[in-house]
């Protein structure tokens, strides 16, 4: 394992990956998970040590059988199967424990699909280097 390349792709996609959710959930559709689902997220901290812990998971699976000559492609296919892995089980379990919407399990799982291939894409790129003429 290429411990730098590892740790700068945790680093990287747990960052992006925690940003592009802030902007998500707090800014764009603020008012649709407060409505839906009642959510208020508080403990930015554990938050971000989810985000990171997901992050280092995806960094540590991805060249262990994903990663090709294409982190555009490769990436973004990766990111999209860990977001899907990453939320629905849990969406399903708390819709079925909680009596949470099963539309909403479909839109969250349909969002981190979204988050975590950006996630993934950019754990491409720190895998195979920035090269723009392997998108």
């Amino acid at each position: 394992m290429d411990w730098k390349k590892f740790t700068q792709a945790t680093l990287a996609s747990g960052v992006a990956m925690m940003l592009i959710a802030g902007v998500w959930h707090e800014i764009v559709m603020a008012n649709f998970y407060a409505n839906e689902v009642h959510a208020e997220h508080e403990g930015i901290g554990v938050i971000f040590l989810a985000y990171l812990l997901l992050a280092a998971l995806m960094a540590y699976l991805y060249p262990l059988g994903h990663a090709g000559e294409y982190p555009l492609r490769d990436g973004l296919r990766f990111g999209v199967i860990m977001g899907i892995l990453w939320v629905m089980p849990h969406e399903l379990a708390m819709a079925g424990a909680h009596g949470e919407s099963i539309s909403y399990v479909f839109k969250n799982a349909a969002w981190h699909a979204v988050e975590q291939g950006i996630g993934g894409v950019i754990i491409g790129f720190v895998y195979r280097g920035l090269n723009m003429a392997r998108l």
